[in-house]
Parts: structure tokens; C-alpha cells; sequence
């Protein structure tokens, strides 16, 4: 018995031992962190803020309300849904959740240019920055190149090495066909940060497809397909490459994979009909001939 109280003892002398180092390399962290410069300063109180009581009370009380109004919105209850995020966004202003679904709501009832304002209003850089990527990806959607384009260099503006913009954009850009080089500046930048990502594999691909370089493009694109298989966007782009270096049959197989994985993937459709056209018109020359 005096042997396990002895160990017994000295486990929690370990533990004080442990709880003190860790109390005094947070002191220390902090005398450290207000001796360097303001921006480190202004880091630290950020974090000391989203730690207080008042802060976490505040966050959990905009999560509740979310959840709500994901509730309402599955129920199409849009004017519900809508006051619950509006009190969300008003709890916690930096709830960027919260704040991207208040503005998919007004997008979907196409008031746009409320949502736009709205936007304008956020004070919290974080939950403006994702605001502006969902506003620049809806009006791509939309094919309101200006717009995407002006969203985009916005979101540039507050986060110059933000992947997601960097990559989007220039792939805009890859899709028009126009300063291809800006575009492959920016999708190497994003590349830099998220050096595996399927999409933007895929989005440096598409760059020298435009280019007329498919060769290039096929080890890109390649690359992206086989980190992820089930994208119908990039199996079309795979098979727009293998079309253009000569390989109808693996065009053709990459393209019916596209639809296999959506049904409703009009690029590869149009594809697809176009190569069965070239194919029979070959055909009818050769016999002809």
C-alpha cells in the first residue's frame, strides 16, 4: 500500500510538474508575442478573443440559430430561414458559415445586389473573404465574366495567396481563352499551397489545352483524374485532350465516363455527338475515296 501511494504521489507531482511548464510557456508566449511587432500583437489578442467565455457563449448561440435556418431552408421556409441568419450574423459577425448561407438565400431569390451590399457590411476579414468567393463562383456560374472577375480581385486584395481565388480565376481565365500566361501564374501560386489538389491539376491542364500544348496538358490532367476519378469535369477535360492528340477511342471512353458520373453533364454530351459526327464523316470519305 505505502509503495502505490508513493507512486501515486509522485504521478501528481508530474502532473504539476507538467500544468506549470505549460502555465509558464504561456506567459512566456505572451511576453514574447507583446515584444514583437503590432501585427503579432494584434494575432494574439485575436486568438485571446476567440477564446473568452463571452466569444465562445456568442459562437455557440449563432451555431444554434444555423442550424435553424438549415432546418427552414430544407423546408423552402426562406423568410424564416432568412431572420434566423440574419440574428446569426448579428450574434457572431464572423460566423462565415452563416454568413455564405444568408447570401445563397438572397442569390436564389435573386436579389443580388442586396447580397452584394451585404457583403460590403462584413467587418470580419475571414467571413468576408469566403462572402466575396461565393458571390465571384455564383455570378462564373452565371457567366458574368465581369463581375466574377471584379469579385475575384477583390477577395486577391485581402488575401493575396488565397488558393481557392487564385485558382478560380485563372481558370476563368483558361476557359475564355485570354491572358493565358496571368492564368498560369496564378494556378501555379495556388499549386504552391495545395500542390495536389485535383481541380487545380486540372485547372493548369487546361491551360495549355488552350495553348494547343495537349501533351502537356495530358500529364496534368491526367494527374488530376487519377487523384480524383469521380469529377465529370475533369474526366471531360481528359477526354477533350485524348480527342485532340489523335486517341478517339480513349476520348470516347473518358467521355461516356463523364456522363456516366452526370447524367447531365451537357459539355460531354455535345462532345461526345460531335466526335460520332467526325467519325462518320471520315467513313464516308474513306469509301467514297
Amino acid at each position: 500500500m505505502d509503495w502505490q501511494r508513493y507512486r501515486l504521489q509522485r504521478r501528481h507531482f508530474l502532473s504539476y510538474l507538467i500544468c506549470g511548464a505549460i502555465l509558464v510557456a504561456f506567459v512566456a508566449a505572451t511576453l514574447w508575442v507583446y515584444g514583437k511587432d503590432i501585427p503579432s500583437q494584434q494575432w494574439w489578442q485575436e486568438i485571446r478573443r476567440a477564446l473568452s467565455l463571452t466569444q465562445m457563449k456568442k459562437r455557440l448561440e449563432a451555431v444554434r440559430l444555423l442550424q435553424e435556418a438549415e432546418r427552414e431552408v430544407n423546408r423552402e421556409n426562406w423568410a424564416k430561414a432568412e431572420a434566423l441568419l440574419r440574428q446569426a450574423v448579428e450574434t457572431d459577425p464572423t460566423s462565415a458559415e452563416a454568413w455564405q448561407l444568408l447570401l445563397s438565400l438572397l442569390v436564389r431569390q435573386n436579389r443580388w445586389d442586396e447580397a452584394e451590399a451585404l457583403t460590403e457590411k462584413i467587418a470580419d476579414r475571414r467571413a468576408k473573404i469566403e462572402a466575396l468567393l461565393l458571390l465571384a463562383d455564383v455570378a462564373y456560374m452565371r457567366r458574368d465574366w465581369q463581375k466574377a472577375e471584379q469579385l475575384y480581385q477583390q477577395v486577391l486584395k485581402l488575401d493575396s495567396n488565397n488558393a481557392t481565388a487564385l485558382n478560380n480565376y485563372g481558370y476563368m481565365l483558361a476557359e475564355l481563352g485570354e491572358r493565358l500566361d496571368e492564368a498560369e501564374r496564378m494556378i501555379r501560386q495556388a499549386l504552391k499551397h495545395r500542390p495536389n489538389e485535383p481541380a487545380f491539376l486540372d485547372s493548369l491542364g487546361w491551360v495549355y489545352y488552350q495553348r494547343g500544348n495537349y501533351k502537356e496538358a495530358q500529364k496534368w490532367i491526367e494527374k488530376a483524374v487519377r487523384s480524383d476519378p469521380n469529377d465529370a469535369e475533369l474526366r471531360y477535360h481528359l477526354g477533350m485532350v485524348y480527342w485532340r492528340l489523335g486517341d478517339k477511342e480513349k476520348a470516347r471512353k473518358e467521355l461516356m465516363e463523364a456522363l456516366r458520373l452526370d447524367p447531365n453533364h451537357l459539355k460531354s454530351r455535345e462532345a461526345l455527338w460531335q466526335l460520332e459526327q467526325e467519325e462518320k464523316e471520315q467513313e464516308e470519305g474513306t469509301i467514297q475515296a
